[in-house]
């Protein structure tokens, strides 16, 4: 009587384990849904907004496109560059998607790291007397999209 009771303990138990395991991926498998965790995006770089500067203000609203800078071109933002957006947020918190990112020249650019890459986003008119934080993302992945520090106004 005793080993069937033991048996059974151990069965309830695997059970148990199983349902909170399954739970927990349960609440992980769903990325998109709001207040689940999300991994941020990975770039493999450092980079920032070259145009607008980070405090810009004044932008005009017909700006037409965003220019990101990145450290070098040994990296997955390099690598995978038209997988990425800019994604903008202005301060009422409507968002702005830009278009994929390409590789362009930006001589007069700032020059943050030993080796400049920069890439731009094609955006929409922007809203004037705002406030805008730019973001890089990936549209077909489930991670978090990356700040770019700063933000600029229009």
């Amino acid at each position: 009587m005793r080993l069937a009771r033991s048996l059974v303990m151990k069965r309830l138990t695997s059970v148990a384990a199983l349902v909170a395991f399954l739970a927990l991926v349960g609440c992980s498998s769903s990325a998109n849904s709001p207040g689940q965790f999300q991994i941020p995006c990975n770039t493999g770089t450092s980079q920032q907004l070259a145009n607008p500067t980070p405090g810009q203000t004044g932008v005009p609203t017909t700006q037409g496109r965003i220019t990101v800078v990145a450290f070098g071109n040994n990296n997955i933002l390099f690598t995978t560059y038209t997988q990425w957006i800019v994604t903008l947020t202005d301060n009422t918190g409507a968002p702005w998607t830009g278009g994929p990112l390409s590789l362009v020249s930006d001589p007069s650019g700032p020059h943050p790291y030993p080796s400049d890459f920069y890439y731009a986003s094609n955006i929409p008119m922007l809203s004037a007397g705002r406030t805008y934080t730019a973001y890089l993302s990936q549209p077909s992945a489930t991670c978090t999209p990356v700040q770019l520090p700063g933000s600029f106004s229009t």
